[in-house]
């Protein structure tokens, strides 16, 4: 999977390896870097809530019109936010079932958008909805 990572006046692209395991209560997505395996990023959804689960931190869905394009396989993503808000906080988060992580904002950390294929225009499109 390609990341585009903004963070610093260049955006970096990398490659990740996602692992996906089911478990009675959540979908667990693992996100490894191939080349800095200490690059790792892991995202839980609990099944039958509206909850994700990122680092130490709890993201319900928000009420906001789910993220879509035709480049995605018409898939839709819910956003969720953090409840412990702080203007430091990373969110919103872009997340679908089947598809995974799609991109976490962080104002003041990385903001990491994750697609099969590298695509600045889709890219840019996601910041941009991201920070609506």
């Amino acid at each position: 999977m390609n990341a585009t990572i903004f963070f610093g006046a260049v955006p970096k692209n990398e490659k990740f390896n996602l692992t996906f395991k089911k478990s009675k209560n959540t979908l667990n997505f693992r996100y490894v870097n191939q080349i800095d395996t200490t690059k790792t990023i892991a995202i839980s959804k609990i099944i039958n809530a509206d909850t994700l689960l990122f680092g130490f931190d709890k993201f319900l869905k928000t009420n906001k019109k789910p993220f879509t394009n035709d480049e995605l396989q018409g898939l839709e993503f819910d956003y969720y936010d953090t409840i412990d808000y702080a203007d430091d906080a990373t969110g919103p988060i872009l997340f679908n079932e089947k598809y995974g992580l799609l991109a976490i904002n962080n104002v003041f950390g990385p903001t990491i958008i994750f697609l099969d294929k590298k695509d600045d225009y889709l890219t840019e499109y996601i910041i941009d909805k991201l920070n609506e």
